[in-house]
């Protein structure tokens, strides 16, 4: 059997792009649909009723379009409304765990953790780390400025430098491992890793996010058959559609976007 519909993906804004770009590269044949709710973001600052609202309008969204699965490319949305969008009739796949395990086996104990205020409240990753190491000492912080420096294109900037100094001033030699616990933050690595040195590792949930996906394709035996094209991408968003297809460019590369165009969602 297999399943030539396509993968939808959403995210608060473009950040969760970061994940697509992995799950296209491996596994190139899947098509991919991308959502990226740019009217609202960011979600980090929102209440967990707004978060859950919105949620459920992006799965509404995809699922019209008949996607065979779901993949949760926000850590705000990941941390409030998995068990809401696992209702649904499609496999959902959420972004924290992959972070987690990621950090898990990396680190000797001593995990960081940085992301919207939304998601660093809702202590999700504290408790996953805690989960599967027991007695991991975790410190997080809520970076709210990170979202909009990366949605305005400001990705290596005196500014975002400067303000990342600020935010990871308490990590500094504190921590071995740091959980970038949000999809835009991973454009932001290289400015990160500046701050605060070649030895303390970066995690990106988003390799991680991409072999889940390809563990939940061979589960429910939904890989396509059509190993003759590479998988297309479409792109819609709801808001600024020419602007956002600069910074999908910019963050995609040499992949090619199908597509690209505005919604309502509302």
């Amino acid at each position: 059997m297999s399943d030539r519909r396509a993968i939808g993906i959403f995210d608060s804004g473009l950040g969760g792009l970061t994940v697509l770009r992995q799950i296209h590269d491996l596994l190139p044949r899947e098509p991919l649909v991308y959502l990226g709710d740019t009217a609202r973001v960011p979600y980090g600052s929102k209440s967990e009723k707004t978060i859950l609202k919105y949620s459920e309008n992006n799965i509404g969204y995809l699922e019209k379009h008949d996607v065979k699965m779901v993949v949760v490319a926000c850590n705000t949305a990941s941390a409030y409304a998995i068990p809401l969008l696992e209702k649904h009739r499609v496999p959902i796949i959420g972004v924290i765990e992959g972070g987690v395990e990621a950090a898990v086996k990396n680190s000797g104990g001593a995990i960081g953790v940085i992301g919207t205020e939304a998601t660093i409240n809702s202590k999700a990753y504290e408790f996953a780390i805690n989960r599967k190491l027991p007695g991991a000492r975790v410190t997080s912080k809520a970076c709210p400025l990170f979202v909009p420096l990366v949605e305005e294109g400001w990705i290596d900037s005196p500014v975002t430098r400067a303000v990342a100094s600020e935010y990871l001033e308490k990590f500094y030699e504190q921590v071995d491992t740091l959980v970038l616990g949000c999809t835009h933050y991973p454009l932001l690595k290289k400015t990160i890793g500046q701050v605060l040195g070649t030895a303390t590792i970066l995690v990106d949930s988003a390799r991680e996010t991409a072999l889940k996906v390809k563990e939940a394709l061979r589960e429910h035996d939904l890989f396509t058959d059509d190993y003759m094209n590479v998988g297309s991408i479409e792109i819609v968003v709801t808001d600024s559609p020419d602007r956002s297809l600069r910074v999908a460019k910019r963050m995609l590369g040499y992949r090619k976007i199908e597509k690209i165009g505005y919604v309502d969602i509302t």
